[in-house]
């Protein structure tokens, strides 16, 4: 059981000596983006594999049986070519036990990643869903418009000879279905955050995103880690979506960031409470 004194807090501390603060097994659901490389400088902390290393064995130390790990990545590119980081990540992740629950595609519009004549532009991120066991949580997100909504439909899958076999027949599709695994977001200066002062940070996560991989992998009142907290928009949208959160930091100026953005989260969750409650509750006969 993690100490109360924890809870809802952000830490200026190195994550790897922080995390080895925490007891084992404790945490239900991490959200974290580190470094891409070393495209950008964050206070002057170095960033290398071995440091990767190290985090990746306390989020598995720390995680409990059936908690999820969401690795936000991305890999530089130098010389025209990709680092190819990410994919080493997570096939270190897979070495000390995790499973890869499922990898999904990121995709942010409104900036743009220059690629000159010799790449295509913008270039994806990488969210690694890894899990400790089988996830305690999953609450896939449903938005998708069906085309054929309405319609009967017939689903076949293909087994392993090549040959088909019927899955299910004469089925209703319904009106809305399961987003596929490709998201994209709005994303740049005024959009990726609702509050002016995340932008004192480079690189924000999108709020939306953030709040999507919240809400798939995490139950209200989860303990939300964020090991690499940064402007803090993790452990903001876990207020704004009824979790408890935790955040570790390296650098004191993001750490004051951070602090500052989430005691606006609190206020604006306690004006949608207030704005709940003032409606009343339904009666019954």
């Amino acid at each position: 059981m993690i100490d109360s004194q924890l809870i809802n807090r952000i830490l200026c501390c190195d994550c790897v000596e922080g995390m080895r603060q925490l007891p084992a097994e404790c945490i239900p659901f991490t959200l974290t983006s580190p470094p891409y490389d070393n495209m950008r400088k964050f206070g002057g902390h170095p960033w290398t594999f071995d440091q990767f290393k190290a985090i990746a064995e306390g989020l598995y130390r720390i995680t409990m049986p059936g908690g999820v790990v969401v690795w936000v990545v991305a890999d530089q590119v130098i010389k025209g070519s990709e680092s190819g980081t990410s994919a080493r990540q997570k096939l270190y992740f897979m070495d000390i036990g995790f499973r890869v629950h499922q990898t999904l595609i990121m995709g942010r519009l409104g900036t743009r990643c220059p690629g000159g004549n010799i790449r295509y532009p913008n270039p994806p991120e990488y969210a690694f869903v890894l899990s400790k066991g089988k996830p305690r949580t999953i609450n896939l997100i449903r938005d998708r418009p069906n085309k054929c909504a309405g319609k009967k439909a017939t689903f076949y899958v293909r087994r392993a000879d090549g040959n088909l076999r019927l899955d299910r027949a004469n089925i209703t599709v319904g009106p809305i279905g399961l987003r596929r695994s490709f998201w994209e977001y709005a994303a740049g200066c005024g959009i990726s955050a609702s509050d002016r002062i995340a932008h004192g940070h480079p690189a924000i996560m999108p709020e939306a995103m953030a709040e999507d991989l919240i809400r798939s992998w995490s139950r209200p009142f989860d303990l939300v880690f964020d090991c690499m907290s940064g402007a803090g928009t993790t452990l903001r949208m876990a207020v704004l979506n009824s979790r408890r959160y935790l955040g570790m930091e390296a650098h004191q100026p993001y750490v004051d960031l951070a602090r500052e953005r989430l005691r606006l989260a609190q206020l604006e969750q306690r004006r949608r409470l207030d704005e709940f409650l003032s409606q009343g509750f339904p009666r019954h006969g």
